[in-house]
């Protein structure tokens, strides 16, 4: 009897056992964690002391802080080394990980939390993670018109003329991670397409004094900037060049600032954003000469220096629309930084928009707009459309133009390149726009090569930005080496008399090798005193604008002023050419510049021409005066070199021919190592390929691996451009036959399951009675034995 009853108890329990086991397993959780791990976020005030000595005394070993935030730890149980906490090579084991709290565990977490110095506490879960390889286009309504994103022919020029940021989103990358902050008149942070990304840790308003840069009245500027950077894929107007990105606004009163408050806006929180986007500057008057102060030029050295936890802040400009007045961002003294990214703007037609001004401290362009208004020196032009951005009031805006928006088409850029590679510095990012822009897509009339091979343009700086290339190179760029610089100054004192001109050398010795000597050039930087003599009548910036206060209209005096051949401030050419004959135009001739009580004070003239080349010879500065009165007086030249000791070697790397599957530009050798590809590109990889191999989807210039790439693409795809649907029928594959024998067979086994989950129940109910009744039996026996007894 007792041998049965041993039995029956040991099936009771396997079938609960059974029961049990495939509880757990039906009860998977469903909200993104699977299994508990043996770690544990513990948030305790009084550091990293205080933090071991609580983990030891509730047998945890203290991990360290958790990334940067303060005071949060990370406490794992048995031996540290691993995810897992345990020391066994980082792999999961049946002991490590758990699917529910177990009771020890919610014990340890009460202990922790009733600590006085504990705040918040957690045990961690794993995260149900997959790789998502599907690109899908946006669904936003204004997609299909912004061309200079994506430019299918929407506009009256070729098509193909365009950022080419698609790629970069096929690639996965939307600049998460990446904190941009538009320093201008102040950005609506309500608005629909940007408040997902708003990020008020980047944001001020220095207008207001609080953490809400939203403008006021009819200030829209800096609303259309944040919009051309980051707005969000979510269905309400376009996207933005880096949707994921985080957007910060600095609101500042563009027409009342001064050096101090510029020091402070462009360095606010410093370590915290990345690229500063500023899309202003100096008057463009073809009159002015404006830069930054004594205070913002050493913000400027400094956080390029320090900001962003030692690779330096990254500051991008706009070069100006000055160029209808013929002025030049040469005036400009943000622009002729070398701790600036200048940016100018190209029109549909890949031609130099006519607003754009030249200089040789512009590094690229971007594809914006061309109003072809009267003013345009040739008004046969073609007029495109504008850029589309947000507007106030959560509106949407087709009327966004000039170099405005090429500052923060490239600011969006570099925040794809900066999620690609956060290690970039702000040199790196520089090096990258010079190796990777694109200026044989443009029409330049002024086009040069210099000693390194770089071709280069005063309309374009080294070409029209490629966000393809950029961040393709940038996912495998390593870091150039320490910046040095060299000066060579010129004492003497020259006179340049009317319609002359004269020159200044100086001879650079650096065929020695030395750390100190730069053989790898970068930023040229020229500075100069001039001053206009015997000018006669005088002629000034506060005549102009008095008179037009006075009138209102200030057109004819200014012809007329142009028109007097008096000696003038416009009138001055500079030139550099170097020792391997690249020759840059560092000041031209400036038509509308009628001033002549003034000339330049010390002023710092920057170009980028030279990238790539050894200094080692004879610089020759050329400075031409073509008044036919007056002089100039030239004094305190200065020559000032910024480079690298030697070749950096991502440099070094560069093939001197590129794979024949490469269309332009490579960093190393093989199909894997372009910049872009002459037919398809595999997503996977990166591979260069002429046809897509099996299991992948051919779209745009790209392979996707995605199986349902194809289906993802075709439904956002632009009315004009959709397939016949006879076509899309016989090439796709209907799945939805084979859908309806697998859901039913998932159901038929379902049933099966709950059916033998019953049976099992009843069977262990039986058992499980028969067997507590059969030792009852047994005790009373026993009892009735006992009492008799």
């Amino acid at each position: 009897m007792s041998e049965s009853l041993t039995a029956v108890s040991r099936n009771c329990r396997a079938l609960l056992a059974v029961m049990t086991l495939c509880w757990c397993f039906s009860a998977r959780p469903v909200d993104g964690y699977s299994e508990y791990t043996r770690n544990w976020a513990v948030e305790i005030r009084g550091g990293r002391e205080a933090a071991d000595k609580l983990a030891k005394e509730h047998g945890f070993t203290n991990m360290g802080e958790v990334g940067n935030l303060q005071d949060m730890y990370r406490f794992s149980l048995d031996s540290p080394g691993s995810l897992w906490g345990t020391d066994n090579g980082g792999k999961r084991n049946a002991r490590d990980i758990h699917t529910f709290q177990s009771h020890g565990d919610q014990l340890r977490t009460i202990a922790l939390q009733r600590e006085s110095n504990v705040g918040y506490v957690k045990q961690q879960r794993l995260l149900e993670l997959q790789k998502k390889s599907s690109y899908t286009l946006p669904q936003d309504p204004q997609w299909p018109a912004q061309w200079s994103l994506r430019n299918d022919g929407q506009t009256s020029g070729p098509a193909e003329l365009d950022l080419n940021v698609e790629p970069v989103w096929m690639q996965g990358f939307i600049g998460r991670g990446v904190v941009v902050t538009v320093v201008d008149d102040g950005v609506e942070v309500s608005h629909p397409d940007l408040q997902i990304n708003f990020d008020v840790q980047a944001s001020r308003d220095f207008i207001d004094h609080d953490s809400d840069p939203t403008p006021t009245g009819s200030d829209s500027h800096g609303t259309a900037c944040a919009g051309v950077i980051g707005m969000a894929r979510n269905g309400v107007c376009g996207v933005g060049v880096a949707p994921g990105t985080s957007l910060g606004g600095l609101r500042l009163d563009l027409g009342y600032t001064f050096d101090v408050s510029q020091a402070g806006i462009l360095s606010y929180e410093d370590s915290y954003v990345d690229i500063y986007s500023n899309s202003w500057g100096p008057a463009e008057t073809g009159f002015t000469v404006g830069g930054p102060g004594y205070l913002t030029l050493e913000t400027f050295k400094r956080e390029t220096k320090q900001g962003r936890n030692s690779k330096g802040s990254i500051y991008v400009f706009a070069s100006g629309n000055g160029g209808r007045y013929h002025d030049s961002c040469a005036a400009d003294g943000y622009v002729n930084s070398i701790y600036t990214i200048a940016v100018g703007s190209a029109d549909q037609d890949g031609r130099q928009a006519y607003y754009d001004e030249d200089c040789s401290a512009k590094m690229a362009v971007t594809f914006s707009h061309n109003s072809n208004t009267a003013a345009s020196p040739d008004n046969a032009r073609k007029a495109s459309k504008q850029l589309l951005t947000t507007s106030l009031h959560g509106q949407c805006s087709d009327s966004f133009s000039g170099t405005s928006a090429s500052a923060p088409l490239l600011s969006g850029v570099i925040a794809l390149a900066l999620e690609a590679n956060p290690d970039l510095t702000w040199r790196d990012v520089q090096y990258l726009i010079v190796y990777t822009s694109n200026i044989d897509i443009l029409t330049v009339d002024d086009l040069a090569t210099n000693g390194a091979g770089l071709k280069f343009s005063h309309h374009f700086g080294f070409g029209a930005i490629d966000a393809e290339a950029l961040v393709t190179r940038a996912r495998h760029w390593t870091s150039v080496p320490e910046q040095i610089s060299q000066s060579f100054t010129h004492s003497m004192i020259h006179t340049i008399p009317a319609s002359g001109s004269a020159t200044v050398e100086f001879t650079v010795d650096n065929s020695r090798w030395s750390y100190e000597n730069i053989r790898f050039l970068e930023h040229v930087v020229l500075t100069v005193t001039l001053e206009i003599g015997d000018y006669g009548r005088q002629y000034t910036v506060d005549d102009f604008f008095t008179y037009h206060d006075r009138t209102g209209n200030a057109t004819e005096k200014l012809i007329e002023w142009l028109t007097d051949p008096h000696p003038r401030r416009g009138d001055i050419q500079i030139q550099l050419t170097s020792p391997q004959n690249t020759t840059s135009t560092l000041l031209p001739y400036r038509d509308f510049d009628f001033v002549n009580d003034e000339g330049y004070d010390n002023w710092p003239f920057m170009s980028v021409h030279n990238w790539g080349e050894d200094p080692t010879g004879t610089w020759t500065m050329r400075i031409s005066y073509k008044s036919s009165s007056g002089y100039v007086r030239v004094s305190g030249v200065n020559l000032e070199l910024y480079g690298t000791w030697r070749t950096p070697g991502v440099v070094r790397a560069i093939p001197d021919r590129c794979h024949e599957t490469c269309g332009r530009g490579c960093w190393g050798e093989g199909p894997t190592g372009c910049d872009v590809c002459a037919n398809l590109r595999l997503d996977t990889t990166l591979e260069c390929v002429d046809n897509c191999p099996p299991g992948f989807t051919e779209y745009h210039s790209y392979c996707l691996s995605s199986e349902d790439s194809r289906s993802n693409i075709s439904t956002a795809t632009d009315s004009e451009e959709t397939q016949s649907e006879g076509e899309s029928e016989d090439e796709s594959e209907d799945t939805s036959d084979l859908n309806v024998p697998i859901l039913l067979s998932c159901t038929v086994a379902a049933l099966i399951v709950v059916f033998l989950v019953v049976i099992f129940s009843l069977v262990t109910l039986i058992a499980c009675g028969h067997y507590r009744k059969t030792r009852q039996t047994q005790f009373s026996r026993l009892k009735e034995s006992i009492t008799s007894v």
